[in-house]
């Protein structure tokens, strides 16, 4: 298997400043964890977050799931 069948989708939170939601900004790809918090702290650099989250997409808990339109 090579590295990109290893990879997982990561969805990371955000918030700007304290008592702001915590919010959606993206997605990254990453083979673990500790890739994934680099990755995201690169390509969400935009801002200056008070906090940021890197959640393994397999690890949410849908309470609700929309049906996907391209899925």
């Amino acid at each position: 298997m090579t590295a990109a069948q290893h990879r997982k989708t990561f969805d990371i939170f955000a918030r700007v400043k304290r008592g702001d939601q915590l919010a959606h900004i993206g997605t990254v790809e990453a083979e673990n964890e500790e890739l994934a918090k680099v990755y995201a702290s690169y390509t969400y650099d935009e801002e200056d977050w008070v906090e940021m989250v890197v959640v393994d997409r397999s690890e949410l808990v849908w309470v609700r799931k929309p049906k996907w339109l391209f899925a």
